[in-house]
């Protein structure tokens, strides 16, 4: 087992989704498959044991590449990060310090969702299950500002429905009349469903339910990206949050 160590001048959200999108192409050559992970990407390869993991951490610089390789992957991994040396998206790092990764203070995603649900004007209108209470305490998303800013525009498109029946295909409009704007999503789709339906149902008064409503914050690894799966409850006048975490699987993920 040894640890190659890159660097790359992006964020690591962007860092993330150059290896992702570069891997997604190339390991299939490779006759092996890439898997998102709960700190980065995973990949693995036919007829060979192991897992090669590859994890981002922000520098001062960008971003640090970390890939962790068992003896046996050695070869067709190098194959793949050697591509994207040659193309200039990342390249290996030399000095022989630590680059030092920035910590930054922030409030964790359940305390930013406690304090929401303390809030009247929230609670009334938005119920969190316990299951998605549990998975809040999980939740490694960094970003506390735009968490609570989404809460809060969460809440007021929650107000608003009450009692109007609003069809499925104007709730974008509405999204976008309480701040939502764009990170709200009505459904997800059929071929995500198909393949990974079972990650999206939540058991809801006494039955398993497809909570297909979200909206997603950010994008790559779970410090930087999450997603928040809701219903919305006519006869009870109320939003339910079924899921509250890092991003569920999509119809690119194995």
């Amino acid at each position: 087992m040894e640890t190659w160590v890159y660097t790359c001048n992006q964020s690591p959200e962007q860092a993330f989704n150059t290896v992702r999108f570069h891997v997604r192409k190339k390991v299939l050559e490779l006759n092996g498959g890439a898997a998102l992970n709960g700190e980065g990407l995973d990949l693995d390869f036919i007829g060979f044991e192991g897992v090669a993991r590859v994890r981002f951490a922000k520098t001062k610089e960008g971003t640090r590449i970390s890939v962790t390789v068992p003896n046996g992957l050695r070869e067709k991994a190098s194959l793949l990060f050697a591509d994207l040396i040659r193309k200039h998206l990342i390249k290996t790092f030399e000095k022989a310090a630590e680059i030092p990764v920035e910590r930054k203070v922030f409030t964790p995603a359940i305390e930013v969702l406690r304090r929401h649900l303390d809030r009247p004007d929230f609670a009334n209108h938005v119920e969190v299950l316990p299951a998605a209470l549990e998975q809040a305490e999980k939740c490694l998303y960094e970003h506390d500002g735009k968490l609570d800013k989404a809460l809060t525009n969460l809440g007021n498109f929650a107000a608003k429905r009450v009692g109007k029946r609003i069809a499925v295909h104007l709730l974008p409009n509405l999204a976008k009349q309480t701040a939502l704007g764009s990170v709200y999503r009505p459904m997800v789709s059929e071929t995500v469903v198909r393949v990974h339906g079972d990650h999206y149902r939540f058991e809801y008064q006494g039955k398993q339910t497809l909570f297909d409503e979200h909206i997603t914050l950010g994008g790559g690894y779970p410090k930087e990206c999450m997603s928040i799966h809701f219903i919305w409850d006519e006869a009870r006048g109320k939003l339910i949050i079924g899921y509250f975490g890092q991003h569920l699987p999509t119809s690119e993920d194995k």
